[in-house]
């Protein structure tokens, strides 16, 4: 399992859609750094885990988050369900990442 899990939804193809995503919907590009970070945490690419890359995509996520607005309940929530194979938390803010991705950000 190299760049694909069982959605179907290669790493590559996330990273694409991040930069697509950046350009036009920070929530969105957002929620994609999340799963890619996830991903990479959790699954063997290239032979093994990759906790470097998977904590690049963590910052990357809280970075986003970090400079979106957080005053109310629908400016945190989460706008898909699962990318890529990854269940998105139904409210995401860099509280969240910080704590689901807390194991590699060193």
């Amino acid at each position: 399992m190299a760049d694909e899990t069982e959605s179907g939804t290669s790493l590559a193809e996330l990273r694409a859609a991040f930069q697509a995503e950046f350009a036009t919907n920070k929530r969105a590009a957002a929620e994609t750094a999340y799963a890619i970070a996830f991903r990479y945490r959790n699954e063997d690419v290239d032979g093994g885990r990759q906790f470097d890359t998977a904590g690049d995509w963590a910052r990357r996520a809280i970075e986003i988050l970090d400079n979106l607005p957080t005053d109310s309940l629908t400016e945190v929530a989460s706008t898909r369900a699962s990318i890529g194979g990854v269940p998105i938390p139904g409210l995401l803010h860099s509280g969240v990442v910080r704590e689901r991705l807390g194991d590699v950000l060193y």
